[in-house]
């Protein structure tokens, strides 16, 4: 079976530094003192507990408990398995990975697939910009007024006029159909019996789409001339990697500017996006004509705390706005809304009235609830008191779908004030809306499971684990003379404890992928920093003294319950060894100097 040799792994363990990965994902991860800190990408939270320790290249959440070194973050970022994350960073750092035994070689490969597309959309662009079959695409982009350096940035290209033209050069480079059919890039069919393939794009504008890492993960395909018969746009279809309703177009190159701005500013195309780009609006991306999901308002959340909706001005442009302002206020984000001229979209309006026009609007949009009033009164009558009621109920609809408390009392005070009603009334009937969507029966696909919550660790071991990795020298010692690894109640803790015993703290992490998962979140934990916990003022050895003291306390506190259930001791025996217990709690309770003989001496006796 092939494998990846343990050499190779240690090699791009060495040359990906987990703070540029993590940065890479979140760039919001910003110095925190001794560590790097930001909101967990793994769980909802406000305050940030995601801990990045670049000394000793490890992460941790206080909050959800997740933790490893830099493969572990990308398996559990990007949701795949350790291979698979070894082979993203493997091509992070261009280090080829020989496998022990051959390559292994599937169609659903991912690296495989990441390959595929990327040399799909370099022969792309390159016919676009060079090749004699592009003459007509470089016509209609320059009629669109896009330059070749914008293309270039943006990697558009040109699937040619052939049923066969992408196929033949990949089958030539080695690639098979089943491949190429993976990666949604042909299409099979059936001819006299016989299963074939041709290219799913043919005469079309290519833009290729990226996910967050700038990685080439889809296509979509445009058509140059509107009186062609098919759809006007030809997404790829769903695949290993490519998931529309997880995928935002321009989102690679947006990314670091939305962390900036903490905003985001969502349009309906690629065209406009990248016309957007190119005015100097970076925080801008598309939605690609689909409909916004709860992925993407996570997505977006991660980086912004706004989003702000530029959708064409017609009906249905006016529905996907209130629809996508639904899901998310429900991610707690901020959201406002662009009405743009009529029959205008932000490609055509920056073109024909310039950046500022589209930066004017985007600045003075008003909230999602101002706008949806001002729809819903413009498309009832609100002289009539069935008008007003439905208006009112369609309001109180949009604000039971945000879940902060602290985020609805303005928005009812708002909706109170535009609609001339009291904000007592309307707190009081959206309770009630509140309470009927509660008792409303649940689908059996509606009910989801809780995520188990973190698993919580005795505090006293967790903190002699710390102490023993950010303190080895001094405590060390100690520890190993005088407090068996068995007193600890918890298995992985005392697991630790005992390997801490004969290797140095850098076996945690040298040999991290030999450890289990919930050995991984330990090590992580005690390894990113030391915990507040700790006290500062006071010395490790001092420290590590206490901490043996209460273990053993802990010990004999268990002999001396245990004691009683004893059937094999005579009353005397009983008497004698329970006194002796007494004797050395008490010797413990006076401190260090004074416990240590009687420490010496059981540990002796053991012997």
């Amino acid at each position: 079976m092939a494998m990846i040799p343990k050499e190779t792994i240690e090699e791009i363990r060495a040359r990906c530094n987990v703070v540029e990965v993590v940065g890479t994902y979140l760039p919001q991860l910003r110095r925190r003192g001794s560590t790097f800190k930001c909101n967990c990408p793994f769980h909802q939270e406000k305050t940030p507990s995601f801990t990045v320790n670049e000394t000793r290249q490890i992460f941790h959440c206080f909050g959800c408990g997740a933790g490893g070194d830099v493969f572990r973050f990308v398996m559990e970022y990007e949701k795949v398995d350790f291979v698979t994350a070894v082979k993203i960073l493997a091509e992070r750092a261009s280090v080829e990975i020989i496998y022990e035994g051959g390559r292994p070689e599937k169609s659903g490969d991912k690296d495989a697939l990441y390959k595929i597309h990327r040399e799909a959309a370099t022969f792309y662009h390159r016919l676009l910009a060079e090749g004699t079959e592009g003459v007509e695409a470089r016509r209609y982009l320059e009629e669109r007024d896009l330059p070749a350096d914008l293309l270039k940035e943006f990697q558009v290209g040109f699937a040619p006029n052939e049923w066969d033209g992408l196929m033949k050069r990949a089958l030539k480079k080695g690639y098979t159909a089943e491949q190429l059919e993976a990666a949604g890039l042909v299409v099979p069919s059936e001819r006299s019996g016989q299963k074939i393939h041709y290219d799913r794009f043919r005469n079309r504008v290519m833009f290729p789409i990226c996910d967050p890492m700038g990685r080439v993960i889809g296509f979509s395909g445009r058509i140059m001339n509107q009186a062609e018969k098919g759809a006007k746009y030809v997404n790829s279809p769903e695949t290993l990697l490519f998931r529309k309703n997880q995928i935002l177009f321009a989102f690679d190159k947006a990314r670091k500017p939305i962390v900036e701005s903490r905003q985001a500013i969502v349009v309906e195309g690629q065209i406009d996006a990248i016309r957007c780009h190119q005015a100097g609006l970076t925080n801008v991306v598309a939605s690609q004509g689909t409909a916004l999901t709860e992925n993407h308002a996570r997505l977006i959340k991660r980086y912004a705390d706004e989003v702000v909706l530029v959708l064409d001005a017609d009906a249905a442009g006016v529905k996907a706005a209130l629809t996508s302002s639904e899901i998310f206020i429900a991610a707690e984000l901020s959201v406002r809304v662009v009405t743009l001229p009529e029959k205008e979209d932000p490609d055509s309006l920056i073109k024909k009235s310039g950046a500022e026009a589209l930066i004017t609007l985007v600045k003075e949009a008003p909230a999602a609830l101002d706008f949806l009033i001002d729809c819903l009164g413009r498309q009832e009558n609100m002289a009539t008191e069935a008008g007003r009621m439905r208006v009112v109920k369609a309001v109180l609809d949009f604000i039971s779908h945000c879940p902060s408390a602290a985020r609805r009392d303005p928005m009812i005070h708002r909706s109170a004030d535009l609609l001339h009603i009291s904000p007592q009334a309307l707190s009081q009937d959206l309770r009630r809306e509140q309470r009927n969507q509660r008792a409303a029966p649940r689908r059996a696909d509606e009910i989801t499971t809780a995520p188990a919550p973190p698993k919580i660790y005795p505090k006293e071991e967790i903190s002699l684990l710390e102490l023993l990795v950010h303190h080895y020298p001094d405590v060390q010692p100690l520890v190993h003379d005088y407090l068996p690894a068995r007193y600890l109640s918890d298995s992985i803790c005392r697991e630790l404890v005992e390997l801490l015993m004969v290797e140095l703290p850098e076996a945690l992490t040298e040999g991290f992928q030999d450890f289990d998962d919930a050995s991984q979140k330990v090590i992580s934990r005690v390894q990113v920093e030391e915990s507040r916990t700790i006290d500062a003022e006071t010395e490790p050895v001092e420290l590590a003294q206490r901490y043996v003291l209460l273990f053993w306390k802990r010990q004999l506190e268990r002999e001396q319950a245990a004691l009683s259930q004893r059937t094999d001791l005579s009353n005397e025996e009983r008497f004698r060894e329970s006194t002796r217990i007494r004797h050395d709690l008490h010797a413990l309770s006076k401190g260090w100097s004074h416990a240590l003989p009687m420490i010496e001496v059981r540990l002796h006796s053991e012997k």
